[in-house]
């Protein structure tokens, strides 16, 4: 018998010490300019639809090994500015996903998640979750690894940006 193929299911979170949700929000939820805060990737412009609302599509690139451009065109699927996240599906890829859905966003800490003003100043914790399937030649370990990684640099290109570091025009 034939075992049936599992998804993936995770989380990885970074912290941000002198940031508020809001403000982590502010730059989250500029769809088509994950380049700014998401240092690996190259590109990140807006393919098709209307920016910010649900359907437009992001075309993102970055570099792969041996100089190879990995690429994908993501859709935004939902929106909450008032949760402050955002949920998007890879539609097609020069990665090796079948299926990707992800959801971004940003809550207070000691806060639990519950909306909320924001204002605060005891920081925010970025999330990012995902359902996939399997990439072959990529251990989950490893794919959870590399997500780590990017959203750690995203914590600090964000905490960047708001102390007064280049590219806030986000």
């Amino acid at each position: 018998m034939e075992e049936p193929k599992l998804e993936w299911e995770g989380k990885v979170t970074a912290t941000l010490t002198n940031t508020t949700a809001d403000q982590a929000w502010s730059l989250l939820k500029d769809f088509t300019n994950l380049h700014k805060i998401l240092p690996t990737l190259q590109t990140c412009h807006l393919v098709e639809g209307v920016d910010g609302e649900i359907g437009c599509v992001r075309y993102c690139t970055a570099a792969g090994g041996d100089g190879l451009v990995i690429w994908a065109k993501e859709r935004l699927i939902e929106i909450d500015p008032v949760r402050r996240f955002l949920q998007y599906v890879i539609e097609e890829n020069k990665i090796g996903f079948r299926r990707y859905f992800a959801k971004i966003g940003a809550v207070d800490c000691g806060s639990g998640g519950g909306g909320g003003g924001g204002g605060g100043r005891g920081g925010c914790v970025v999330e990012w979750s995902y359902v996939a399937d399997p990439i072959e030649g990529w251990p989950k370990e490893g794919f959870e690894a590399y997500l780590r990684t990017s959203l750690e640099a995203m914590a600090r290109r964000i905490e960047e940006i708001l102390q007064g570091g280049d590219g806030g025009d986000a």
